[in-house]
């Protein structure tokens, strides 16, 4: 009789009654929120995060966002909390920032962004005229943050990069661009692991693209890229990557 009684009762609860309970966040997740100056906008911001858990680690960024004062993280992957979290926060001509807050208190932590200058260095460079497509060639600048891995705990894995510039060459494969002195950026040169910068030519036609080299040794890498330099006197002219 109990039981009948009990049915019954679970009859009158309204069907959708189950579906309009919250969901619940990960009892033990952290959050943790970077705060921009007012005077750098949000989308110009690039975030990598490296979460250390229960699942064992995992690399994320934040997607960049118009009109934001702040980017939140949250400290947990499928449900399960990171026990620790490292952020690098990049906004354009701004010095790299890196944060390892205290996760212990499951709370949400707050991390200010502060933003201080680099200098700008001028790169002008030249394009080998077979790999150039008319107007179809777009050329893009990525840093390369070898250091980040290590800052990160990461022996091996993916090397962050973080995208500079676009530039358009012209018909002559020339092109002119100023981007940070990141050989000034203490927060990088501190850390081993080293930087370069990558120059990457694609067909915005075909979606073709090609990662440059540096004719001149000395501007060159042990990756084949550009290495992160105050100065790049006489230019920087590249190499066809496929001979």
């Amino acid at each position: 009789m109990p039981r009948l009684l009990l049915a019954a009762l679970v009859m009158l609860i309204p069907g959708d009654f189950f579906l309009m309970q919250p969901k619940q966040s990960p009892a033990n997740s952290a959050t943790v929120t970077i705060s921009l100056p007012a005077n750098i906008p949000s989308e110009t911001v690039q975030i990598r995060y490296f979460l250390i858990g229960s699942f064992g680690g995992y690399g994320g960024y934040m997607e960049p966002k118009q009109e934001l004062s702040a980017y939140e993280i949250e400290a947990s992957k499928d449900g399960e909390p990171a026990s620790s979290i490292k952020i690098i926060v990049y906004a354009a001509g701004c010095r790299f920032q890196t944060f390892d807050p205290d996760l212990s208190p499951l709370t949400a932590s707050k991390q200010r962004f502060v933003c201080e200058s680099l200098p700008q260095t001028r790169i002008s460079g030249q394009i080998p005229d077979e790999l150039m497509r008319g107007e179809n060639a777009q050329l893009s600048v990525h840093y390369m943050a070898f250091w980040a891995n290590t800052f990160f705990g990461i022996k091996d894995g993916m090397v962050p990069d973080f995208q500079l510039v676009t530039a358009t060459p012209d018909a002559n494969g020339h092109f002119l661009l100023d981007i940070p002195d990141f050989s000034a950026d203490t927060t990088a040169s501190s850390t081993q692991g080293g930087a370069s910068l990558s120059f990457r030519l694609r067909d915005s036609k075909t979606g073709n693209a090609f990662d440059l080299k540096p004719e001149r040794l000395e501007f060159r890498t042990e990756t084949q890229q550009l290495k992160v330099l105050p100065v790049y006197p006489g230019g920087v002219k590249f190499t066809d990557p496929r001979h």
